[in-house]
């Protein structure tokens, strides 16, 4: 006969269990009753970040709204972006029982402000197709979504030309295809959701709707176009090499297809002047001492800095020896740009391109160069780039740095992340006491962020002659307002703020 007594602990080991996740659940479903959408609204840093985003808006209406009914219709079209997210996720939050994770993030108010106000300020033709690719941030089905983001830009575009009416419709499924691309590389880690539809708003304008004839946006476009079309060509040959073992080899071919198809892309694609792209850009430098005397000041500089910053790093905290990099650009750029914006302008869009460049040989690994890349980023990598397979600091950084100056030849990306964000980061890490609500950033890094930027935004007006159609005091109130939306915030820095700044400046000139 049996002994029935070692089945007791059993039964009573997994009547715990149940127990327990009986408990767990019935806790998870108290804590999404008791939740409050306007209680989640209000914690300080957000109400805060809110009511800075509220007075630039309020500003940008002062301004704009009266003066004619384009600003009006941008206005307005941004205003039913907001309400069809906020009402979609709320109906979806009720419908599901009270499910937070179907509530959108609190950086969609990003989303929804830096397209429509960056459509406003500098390109108003595209802002229906702007605004309307805000809507692919909602999560329902392409196969509603797409046609809404359709009928949003047929309905607002009434008094465009057909061809016109085309062209903004089909940037819809464009926007599309690069938002889930970003999605599955970032896997939704490196990148979230905020992310990729911003990014993908920004590429879709860069590669589709822009058509800018200046060299500079040439440049970024045909590059960033041959980077695409190699990249994924690579793709369909790794696909057809997936059965073979020996991975080295299939690396060396990856590397090889790159290394010889992306130049001859760029050739292909970006004729300048009915000349090779290389040969125009050597006569282009030959042709002006100023321009070789900028190239060299900055090879000499990369040649002597690089290794001592890679040699005397581990002197530094990490944080430290990141934000070398932000003084460095800062440096090279804000003297040179006032020199010859056109070529600074170039090089900042070929660079944007060769980081991608280096960020694709690293996140495949590809032989001989990518695990001796991805070893070298990793040692300046920080939290955020260690939460998915891409390390996005440097190239948030450049394109932060970049977007002002491709613009509307605004410093404040250099100012931002050179001086300000490099500050408070320092100062903040070291010797910051006083703590933000729900951030972990310090008051006593803002005020180094304020000081620093202002001190430099001064000296820009100045000496460098930049600033020319703002006021003193209006440069010190975009320097305060930014300062207090870094400490708030938890969006990346290096896209938001040097956007923000671009747009506070434009509203106050």
């Amino acid at each position: 006969m049996s002994n029935p007594l070692p089945s007791v602990p059993s039964s009573g080991t997994a009547a715990e269990l149940e127990n327990k996740s009986n408990r767990v659940a019935q806790s998870e479903e108290t804590e999404e009753a008791d939740y409050s959408v306007i209680e989640a609204a209000l914690q300080p840093e957000r109400v805060l970040q809110l009511g800075i985003l509220g007075l630039t808006t309020h500003l940008a209406y002062e301004k704009y709204y009266k003066m004619d009914i384009e600003h009006m219709d941008i206005m307005n079209m941004a205003l039913i972006a907001l309400v069809s997210i906020g009402v979609g996720a709320y109906s979806s939050f009720k419908a599901s029982r009270g499910n937070i994770a179907l509530l959108p993030d609190f950086n969609v108010v990003y989303l929804i402000f830096l397209p429509t106000m960056l459509s406003l300020l500098f390109e108003q033709r595209h802002a229906a197709a702007n605004i309307a690719l805000i809507l692919n941030y909602m999560q329902i089905s392409p196969f509603y979504g797409l046609p809404m983001q359709m009928i949003f830009i047929a309905f607002h575009a009434m008094d465009l030309s057909v061809e016109e009416k085309y062209t903004y419709l089909a940037a819809v499924p464009i926007n599309y295809a690069i938002s889930s691309v970003l999605s599955r590389i970032s896997q939704l880690k490196s990148l979230d959701n905020v992310d990729c539809n911003i990014f993908s708003i920004l590429l879709t304008n860069v590669l589709y709707l822009n058509e800018s004839t200046s060299l500079p946006f040439r440049v970024l476009k045909k590059t960033l176009t041959a980077f695409i079309l190699v990249v994924s060509i690579n793709y369909l040959i790794s696909m057809l090499l997936r059965p073979m073992s020996n991975s080295i080899a299939k690396s060396m071919i990856l590397f090889g297809v790159f290394l010889c198809g992306f130049p001859y892309a760029v050739k292909r694609l970006l004729v300048i002047d009915g000349l090779d792209p290389l040969v125009w850009l050597i006569n282009y430098i030959a042709n002006s001492k100023l321009r070789q005397t900028i190239l060299l000041i900055w090879l000499c500089s990369l040649i002597i800095l690089i290794p001592n910053v890679l040699i005397f790093k581990s002197s530094f905290t990490l944080n430290t020896s990141r934000k070398v990099w932000h003084f460095l650009i800062l440096l090279l750029i804000s003297q040179p740009f006032q020199m010859d914006s056109e070529f600074v302008k170039i090089s900042l869009a070929g660079t944007i391109v060769l980081f991608l460049c280096v960020e694709y040989l690293r996140y495949l690994k590809l032989e001989p160069f990518g695990e001796f890349l991805d070893s070298r980023l990793r040692s300046f990598a920080d939290y955020r780039d260690e939460k998915g397979p891409l390390i996005i600091s440097y190239i948030y950084l450049i394109i932060g740095i970049a977007t002002p100056l491709l613009i509307d030849d605004s410093p404040f990306g250099l100012i931002s992340l050179g001086v300000g964000d490099s500050l408070a980061s320092i100062i903040g890490g070291k010797w910051g006491k006083t703590g933000w609500p729900g951030t972990g950033k310090t008051m006593e890094g803002t005020a180094a962020f304020f000081i620093g930027t202002s001190i430099m935004s001064l000296i820009f007006k100045q000496y460098l002659g930049y600033f020319k159609e703002i006021s003193i005091s209006s440069l010190i109130f975009v320097c305060a307002l930014s300062g207090i939306l870094e400490g708030n915030s938890v969006m990346n820095d290096n896209i938001l703020i040097p956007a923000f700044m671009l747009i506070a400046e434009r509203i106050l000139s």
